[in-house]
C-alpha cells in the first residue's frame, strides 16, 4: 500500500523548483526536500526559513491588527469589489502576492486560492481566516510557484514583479494590480513642495504593462479610531513627518489595472 504524498500544489520547492505536495504536517517535493506545515496550515518557503538580516519582514503585528480592524468597517469594500470584478470567476489556481492578513482573497471567486507574504504573522492570520486556501511565507520577487501554473495572480498595495507574473501565469492567464492614484490618502500625507508632488503624480499612474485600467475614487468620513487604524496600516506610519496625521476625512484614489499573459 503506497504512502499518501499529499495534495499537489502550485507551490515550488525553493531549492529545486519541483512542485510541492502538501500533507497534513509537511510539504515535500519529489527530491525529498521537506518543509514543516504549521498548526495554522501555512508553510515557510523562505530558503533556510529566515530572512537575511538586512531584509524587511513585511507588516508588523501592530500594522496587521490595524488592517484587520479597518477592513472590518467595510471602508475599502469598493476596492475589494472592483478587484473581484476585474478578475472575474477564476477556474484554476489564483495567487495573491502580498496577501497580508487575507482580506482581499476572501472576496475572490476561485476554485483554488493561494496566498504568499513575506510577513510570517500575516500568513498566519490569512491561514486562519482562509482555511481552504494554501498560504506560504515567501518573497514577491522570487515566487516559489511552478512555471505557468496559475490561472490568475493579483496584488493590492504590495510589491510585485511583472517578470514573475509572466513566469507563473498560464497562457491567457490574468493579472490584476491595485496601486495608489495621485490623490490617495492625500490628507494624511506630509506636506510636499510642488516639484515633489508632480513627480509623485507621475509615479501614481497605471503600470505600463496594463491592458486595462479603472480609476476608483471615493471619500471616507472615519471615526478617530478607524482613521488611526488606516494610518497605522500604511507606510505613512513610518514615513511620517510632523504635519502628517490620521485625519478622519480622507480621499481614496486607486488604479485597478489588469492584463493577460501571452
Amino acid at each position: 500500500m503506497g504512502t499518501d504524498i499529499g495534495i499537489l500544489t502550485v507551490f515550488a520547492c525553493p531549492h529545486c523548483t519541483m512542485p510541492l505536495h502538501l500533507g497534513q504536517y509537511e510539504a515535500r517535493c519529489e527530491n525529498n526536500h521537506l518543509f514543516d506545515r504549521s498548526r495554522d496550515g501555512y508553510i515557510n518557503l523562505v530558503v533556510g526559513g529566515r530572512l537575511a538580516p538586512n531584509s524587511t519582514s513585511g507588516d508588523t503585528s501592530e500594522s496587521l491588527r490595524s488592517r484587520r480592524s479597518f477592513f472590518a468597517t467595510g471602508s475599502y469594500a469598493p476596492i475589494a469589489t472592483a478587484l473581484a470584478e476585474a478578475l472575474g470567476d477564476i477556474t484554476g489556481p489564483i495567487l495573491d502576492v502580498g496577501c497580508g492578513e487575507g482580506y482581499y482573497l476572501t472576496h475572490i471567486n476561485a476554485t483554488e486560492k493561494y496566498g504568499i507574504d513575506i510577513s510570517k504573522k500575516a500568513v498566519q492570520m490569512a491561514s486562519k481566516l482562509l482555511p481552504d486556501a494554501h498560504c506560504a511565507v515567501a518573497s514577491a520577487f522570487r515566487l516559489p510557484i511552478v512555471d505557468h501554473s496559475c490561472a490568475a495572480v493579483f496584488s493590492v498595495f504590495a510589491p510585485h514583479s511583472f517578470e514573475e507574473y509572466a513566469r507563473v501565469l498560464k497562457p491567457g492567464g490574468t493579472w490584476v494590480t491595485v496601486t495608489p492614484g495621485p490623490h490617495h490618502l492625500q490628507q494624511m500625507r506630509p506636506k510636499r513642495d510642488l516639484s515633489i508632488d508632480e513627480r509623485e503624480e507621475r509615479r501614481s499612474e497605471p503600470p505600463a504593462q496594463a491592458q486595462h485600467a479603472e480609476r476608483i475614487q471615493f471619500d471616507l468620513n472615519l471615526s478617530p479610531s478607524t482613521a488611526n487604524d488606516l494610518f497605522s496600516m500604511t507606510p505613512l506610519v513610518w514615513q511620517t513627518a510632523a504635519d502628517a496625521s490620521p485625519t478622519t476625512q480622507v480621499s481614496v484614489d486607486v488604479w485597478v489595472s489588469s492584463g493577460t499573459s501571452l
